[in-house]
């Protein structure tokens, strides 16, 4: 298709009229300048807002904020029997993860990942 032959085909489509064979290179241009200037400001067409993402609908997330790793020791097994220390690195790493589980919670409700 020759883009002569388009443009014609743009002259019918914007007149909701015509025919191919009635358009004229000065009606051609007569239709890009009335495009041209209607051509909403800024651009390529009207303003676009992102939808809030929703567990029934598909939308835009903010980042949620950084959350630090666990930096507790991991637990080891000590055999049957466990030892005071061994006990105590086992709740430390059971209190990070919790904070850490919690933290990471919260930080995805503040961006709108995740609801209430």
């Amino acid at each position: 298709m020759k883009i002569s032959d388009a443009l014609k085909n743009l002259a019918v489509a914007v007149t909701g009229s015509g025919e191919t064979e009635d358009i004229t290179e000065e009606r051609i241009a007569e239709i890009i300048q009335y495009i041209a200037d209607n051509w909403p400001e800024g651009g390529g067409g009207g303003s676009y807002e992102l939808p809030a993402a929703s567990s029934g609908a598909l939308g835009g997330v903010k980042l949620a904020s950084a959350v630090a790793n666990v930096s507790a020791a991991d637990a080891t097994a000590a055999g049957e029997a466990y030892d005071q220390a061994t006990a105590q690195t086992a709740v430390t790493l059971a209190n990070a993860n919790k904070a850490a589980i919690n933290e990471l919670l919260a930080a995805l409700r503040a961006s709108g990942a995740l609801s209430n």
